[in-house]
């Protein structure tokens, strides 16, 4: 029996701002997308358990993937893009103006009704997640556990993969940073 664990990075450090345009929430997101992340850890003895016990470890190519697996002075086994998170389109108008959270949601909806203007589709992220959930089954062939230190959206998409592949969820933390979720064959 193997274990696959997907984990969601640690929380990126940025300064809070106030209210932003729409083009402003894509300057957010480049900002959020290359910066580092906060040093702290809810729940740092069970991650470290779950990295210690794991034969591999994986996680996107973004910062704040591999930086969170640095902060347990683990060594990544593979880098890989699948794992990257989903991007959001913006628009570049600056009407209204709102808090980045409230852009983050309504961008967010949008992309799963279908608006993905100059971005990766629904339809194709869920095709990748296909693909990152092979290649986790297919790792996981020749190991006893897998970490994935993962992304939000794209550990759900995984994770929906992995369940219709007879994969059982042992574990959820929830959504925010830090979690993870346990998935055994």
């Amino acid at each position: 029996m193997s274990t696959i664990t997907l984990l969601r990075h640690a929380k990126v450090d940025m300064k809070k701002y106030g209210n932003i345009s729409a083009r402003g929430f894509g300057l957010w997101i480049h900002e959020y997308n290359t910066a580092s992340i906060k040093k702290e850890v809810s729940n740092k003895d069970n991650i470290f358990k779950i990295l210690d016990d794991a034969d591999i470890i994986l996680c996107s190519k973004l910062n704040r993937s591999i930086e969170s697996v640095g902060l347990f002075n683990k060594s990544v086994t593979y880098i890989n893009e699948l794992f990257n998170e989903v991007e959001l389109s913006f628009f570049s108008w600056d009407l209204i103006r709102l808090r980045p959270r409230v852009w983050l949601i309504f961008f967010r909806i949008l992309w799963f009704l279908g608006y993905s203007k100059n971005v990766e589709s629904y339809y194709m992220a869920k095709k990748r997640a296909k693909l990152a959930a092979k290649m986790l089954i297919d790792l996981s062939d020749n190991s006893k556990s897998i970490a994935l230190m993962g992304h939000g959206v794209m550990n759900r998409l995984i994770i929906k993969e992995l369940l219709s592949c007879n994969y059982i969820k042992v574990k959820n933390t929830g959504t925010k940073n830090w979690s993870y979720r346990i998935l055994k064959s």
